[in-house]
């Protein structure tokens, strides 16, 4: 080994691959094609020139729809390529009793602002920032339209963040068994109350999520000038997101430095020896926890359906652990048609054509969790070759 040493960022692998490179400034100089940098810059002027008045307006939309629940919302974004698993969410908390007055969705589409309103939650669209983002799915995890969203994930925290509110921020691809916001508002869980942001467990050793780990698509951070800032540094940081491709690599890294710097007090659950917010690492990987879950017998909160490919996927594994709740007919249509014209949607209208009260169950796959066992379904990883049910 006769090459010189080099000095290179933390999250270069073995390969040379710099998993955290910066932005450019532009993509084609000649052309005057912006890069991620200067398209960035272009989006914080249209926040710093907004939100005054979307701060305004939240503020009220908060008071009118008796949204904020011991100081807290519970804090969704979702585009109308996600329309599916976020009705699921909602139909599926509403079948178990739970009060949806609570959360506060930030669409980024007409269709999915419709369809929010049409489910009964109260809803903001923000055309001017989030108006912009695309409306299809994300085919794969870090792919141009995943990146994109990720904007959407920042500001919906921000904005409630600002307003003085505890959030709980969620992505749509969640089931509740029990509501989360009791657990984190217990008193008597001295354990937890001292802490700024709490995280559950993403399950990978990534170096690129080290040395937290947090899944920043479950999360319950406390309103305080420390917080406020770091969401306020996750915002300036918007092209390394886009760069990066990943909303949580950069929140977690900014964890990292503000935990040195500023004393923030950050707890992620443990993924092993705490059972209260399991994910894809647990669907996966971990089926002694599926197993208890399915029996009855965990003190599961919420299943977060991580770790998955795509929509079409997380679909059949909700179908086949008994928690899909989205009535087919809806799947397949939008709005417009369902309310069969172009007028605006009652509040809470969809709800009684939408929402099953019971699950909409299938198998699919035997090599996955299921709530019965699919001895006559397909292998989804040949490979592996283990199946659930023994």
């Amino acid at each position: 080994h006769t090459l010189p040493l080099r000095h290179m960022g933390r999250i270069v692998l073995p390969q040379g691959i710099d998993e955290f490179d910066v932005p450019d400034l532009w993509n084609n100089y000649e052309k005057r094609q912006k890069g991620f940098l200067f398209q960035h810059l272009d989006a914080l002027r249209i926040f710093f020139e907004n939100v005054d008045s979307v701060l305004n307006d939240l503020k009220e939309l908060l008071q009118r729809r008796n949204v904020v629940r011991d100081n807290s919302v519970v804090v969704m974004t979702v585009n109308s390529g996600q329309r599916e698993l976020f009705s699921n969410f909602v139909c599926a908390a509403r079948s178990r009793g739970f009060d949806t007055g609570n959360i506060l969705v930030f669409p980024t589409d007409e269709e999915s602002h419709q369809l929010a309103q049409g489910l009964g939650v109260a809803t903001y669209f923000d055309k001017k920032s989030l108006g912009v983002l695309p409306s299809g799915e994300a085919k794969f995890y870090g792919d141009p339209i995943f990146a994109s969203m990720m904007y959407a994930k920042i500001l919906c925290v921000l904005y409630v963040s600002l307003l003085g509110h505890d959030v709980l921020f969620q992505d749509v691809d969640i089931v509740w068994f029990k509501d989360p916001l009791t657990y984190f508002h217990d008193k008597s869980n001295n354990a937890i109350q001292d802490f700024d942001i709490l995280f559950q467990h993403d399950g990978s050793a990534q170096p690129r999520y080290n040395p937290f780990s947090a899944n920043s698509g479950f999360y319950y951070v406390r309103a305080n000038k420390k917080t406020q800032y770091l969401f306020t540094s996750l915002l300036y940081h918007g092209a390394v997101v886009r760069k990066s491709k990943s909303h949580q690599q950069v929140l977690v890294q900014l964890l990292n430095e503000h935990s040195s710097m500023f004393g923030l007090k950050v707890k992620v659950f443990d993924k092993l020896k705490t059972d209260m917010f399991p994910g894809g690492f647990h669907y996966h990987q971990d089926w002694d926890t599926m197993r208890a879950i399915i029996k009855g017998e965990s003190n599961a909160y919420i299943l977060h359906m991580s770790w998955t490919e795509n929509k079409v996927n997380k679909l059949l594994f909700f179908r086949q652990m008994g928690e899909w709740y989205f009535n087919d007919k809806c799947i397949s249509n939008d709005v417009s048609n369902l309310i069969g014209g172009d007028r605006e949607v009652a509040d809470g209208g969809l709800v009684d054509q939408c929402c099953s009260k019971e699950p909409i169950f299938s198998c699919h796959f035997k090599d996955k969790p299921s709530k019965v066992p699919c001895p006559e379904s397909p292998l989804i990883d040949p490979k592996r070759g283990k199946l659930f049910w023994k």
